[in-house]
């Protein structure tokens, strides 16, 4: 089985560049580069000879060239220009300058493109020479429920994802007619997480075991290799006590006195959970900058099946774990980079009343929402809802199969809500 990637789209816009992928392990990145792409000329840094061939660039690359296509052109483009992956580039100690400068040598040949677990990302800074202009950085994340649902069935029809341009409810009403199709693909999704190979098997056993050993290489493997903690067994502690909290905010003081360790110590080490375990953070959602750093924020793992881990998670923390990662990977091209269109955080007031996710521009709020396992649990939070004034007022539900009015928003079962979203 294979799954269509939304990715895939975008990719011919920048053929001439040089292509990082980015994301999470077995998110998929070296099928997609393989079987889409389809390079003349694969080199794995996991292996010491394509590791050692790297390392000999640019000189290897056009002797390779000249091989297989003939004269290494000088100046002039080449007609046909071969493509060169570079898998796990990151763990080539200088990689940036030697691709640079293969890049700049070459690049009128031969077209490039690498790709990198979350460590990858961690070294995007690395010291080295500058990639501006030359490069485009792109994640890959695990399957959205989009990609999942496309990939099973020619049957359904879905319109494209909501960005924050239009208003939720015409595209959930879209999807009325799907409502049971959507489940029945939703209660697998939900089940096994969005990583491909779990979708594929739908076989328990193996992922309870997939997630011990994903987890254990995430911490051992990633954070030796980039020496990013001395101390793997406190930044797993860490994780595990953001687990135990989630839905809730962190304290930094609260971790280094649980840990006996400093406030920077734990800060560090949460740096390190969001770039190599790929978490995330989610800030108060207000207008100004210099209080949203003073807040305490919440911390979610980047993909709601690693809450599975353990059997100790309250459902409802499960569940909004669900819908904050679907919401931060959906709208991720809109709430990154240097200007984001969206902000995406949650709201909480000086009573300490609380809507688990907000989603913003810098003029207005154009949704709330709220998570509930059952419909009848939405009218306790309805004055919080109203309160705020967003366009949208919703409460997502873990119930399936309604769509709902009520006098302050909509009641929406997850399968919709997951449907519309990248």
């Amino acid at each position: 089985m294979t799954f269509e990637r939304t990715l895939t789209q975008i990719l011919p816009h920048f053929k001439d560049k040089l292509l990082f992928i980015f994301g999470p392990r077995q998110a998929g990145k070296t099928f997609l580069i393989q079987h889409k792409l389809k390079p003349n000329l694969d080199l794995n840094m996991d292996i010491p000879k394509d590791r050692l061939a790297f390392k000999k660039f640019p000189e290897f690359i056009i002797q390779w060239y000249e091989k297989n296509w003939g004269a290494f052109p000088i100046i002039n483009p080449a007609k046909h220009k071969p493509l060169v992956f570079l898998d796990e580039i990151h763990k080539v100690k200088g990689w940036r300058n030697l691709i640079k400068g293969t890049y700049d040598k070459t690049s009128h040949a031969i077209n490039y493109v690498a790709s990198g677990s979350s460590a990858f990302h961690l070294r995007k800074q690395d010291q080295g020479d500058s990639l501006a202009g030359r490069a485009v950085w792109l994640p890959l994340f695990p399957l959205s429920f989009r990609e999942y649902v496309t990939s099973q069935t020619s049957s359904l029809k879905l319109e494209k994802p909501w960005k924050g341009e239009t208003a939720i409810i015409p595209k959930i009403k879209a999807l009325l007619p799907q409502q049971k199709q959507l489940r029945h693909y939703w209660d697998f999704y939900s089940q096994y997480g969005s990583f491909p190979e779990n979708l594929v098997r739908q076989d328990m056993l193996f992922f309870k075991q997939w997630l011990e050993d994903y987890q254990t290489a995430m911490l051992d493997r990633d954070l030796k290799d980039l020496h990013l903690g001395k101390d793997v067994e406190r930044i797993w502690q860490v994780y595990q006590l953001l687990l135990e909290g989630l839905g809730s905010t962190y304290s930094l003081r609260s971790l280094a006195e649980t840990l006996q360790v400093s406030p920077n110590t734990i800060k560090n080490d949460l740096l390190a959970l969001r770039q190599v375990l790929w978490g995330f953070e989610l800030p108060v959602c207000v207008v100004s900058k210099a209080k949203q750093i003073r807040k305490e924020k919440k911390f979610y793992p980047i993909d709601f099946s690693f809450v599975n881990y353990t059997s100790d998670f309250e459902a409802g923390a499960r569940f909004e774990t669900q819908v904050a990662c679907l919401l931060y990977r959906g709208l991720f091209s809109e709430t990154s980079g240097v200007f984001p269109a969206l902000q995406l955080g949650f709201y909480r007031d000086y009573q300490q009343h609380e809507i688990d996710f907000v989603i913003r521009t810098k003029k207005e709020i154009l949704a709330s929402i709220e998570c509930k396992l059952k419909a009848k649990q939405s009218l306790q939070s309805t004055p919080r809802l109203e309160k705020l004034g967003a366009k949208e007022a919703l409460w997502v539900i873990a119930e399936p199969g309604i769509f709902e009015k009520t006098n302050s928003g909509w009641i929406i079962s997850i399968e919709f809500f997951a449907a519309i979203l990248a």
